[in-house]
C-alpha cells in the first residue's frame, strides 16, 4: 500500500497467496540467512529462522471503487 495525494488516494493491492514450501533448515535456508547476514550483519542472519515459499493465486484491489487500481501494480 502506498499513500496517494489524500487520504482516498491510498494505492494497493491485495495479494491471495497459496503456501508451497517452508523449511526451518536446508540449502536455501543457508543462502538466505548468508545473504542477510552479509547486507545487514551477522546478528540479523542469525535472527532467521525460517522460509516460505508462496504462489500468488490473486491479485485484487483493495477497495473497487473504479479507481483503476491495475495501474499502480
Amino acid at each position: 500500500m502506498e499513500p496517494g495525494a489524500d487520504i482516498m488516494a491510498w494505492k494497493g493491492i491485495r495479494v491471495y497467496m497459496k503456501l508451497k514450501e517452508s523449511a526451518t533448515s536446508g540449502e536455501m535456508l543457508d543462502m538466505i540467512k548468508s545473504q542477510i547476514a552479509k547486507m545487514a550483519g551477522e546478528e540479523a542472519g542469525k535472527m532467521i529462522y525460517a522460509t516460505a515459499t508462496f504462489e500468488i493465486i490473486e491479485l485484487r484491489p483493495l477497495v473497487d471503487m473504479g479507481q483503476g487500481w491495475e495501474k499502480s501494480i
